[in-house]
């Protein structure tokens, strides 16, 4: 897994294609599929579509959701923003989200997920900067 450096700049591309492999994979869509989705199109067009579709990660949370082996499907995805939304409306920036078997940090007004911790990995850990936590 290797992001690709094109020119000298960093192809963010790539880690939203790897993202949307990982949800395509439950959904049965191919790889190749994902990748022509996204071809001839800027970065800003494909980055306001993500944006509008709900909830990203952050490189750091990817790397984490990779790490740890951690399956997100596109219900869990829908939970998370409907938890981001929640979270927004009560006025909470940064959420600890608790869903299934891991822990997620939010950005909810961006609806960003910083990092990404396993059930394991949730005992005696103390989570800080948050402004509130939800339980899903």
């Amino acid at each position: 897994m290797s992001n690709e450096i094109i020119n000298n700049r960093y192809n963010l591309t790539d880690a939203i294609v790897r993202q949307t492999e990982k949800i395509n994979s439950v959904t049965g869509k191919t790889a190749e599929a994902a990748a022509q989705t996204y071809q001839g199109r800027s970065f800003q067009e494909i980055l306001k579509e993500q944006i509008s579709q709900g909830v990203s990660f952050s490189k750091h949370a990817n790397l984490r959701t990779e790490e740890r082996n951690i399956k997100i499907s596109e219900s869990d995805l829908s939970r998370l923003g409907d938890a981001c939304d929640k979270a927004q409306q009560k006025g909470i920036k940064d959420a600890l989200i608790v869903m299934n078997d891991s822990a997620f940090i939010v950005n909810a007004p961006n609806k960003v997920v910083i990092t990404v911790v396993d059930k394991n990995e949730m005992k005696n850990n103390l989570f800080t900067n948050i402004d509130g936590a939800l339980f899903l």
